[in-house]
């Protein structure tokens, strides 16, 4: 089994990403006009989060979850560790 800590402290490093996030949509945007990426929405069950700050952190982990593969699509590389350890800011 896993500890739900571990689960919560892994989705609380991903709902961090934001401006990873940010920038995944904008280089996605650059190289595909067309993409609907920054319209992906992370909406969660109001009762999965104890406090807005989690809801908020649990939303961006799923909108960065939901861009990943588009992002892997048109870069021909792995998101992860790739661009999200580094930042892609390199």
């Amino acid at each position: 089994m896993v500890d739900h800590k571990l689960i919560w402290r892994f989705v609380t490093w991903l709902g961090g990403l934001t401006r990873v996030l940010d920038e995944a949509r904008a280089m996605i945007l650059r190289q595909n006009p067309q993409s609907t990426c920054h319209r992906l929405e992370g909406n969660i069950d109001p009762h999965k989060a104890r406090s807005p700050e989690r809801a908020s952190t649990l939303e961006t982990a799923r909108q960065l979850l939901r861009v990943i593969p588009e992002w892997e699509a048109c870069f021909g590389c792995k998101f992860f560790p790739r661009f999200a350890t580094r930042a892609g800011f390199d």
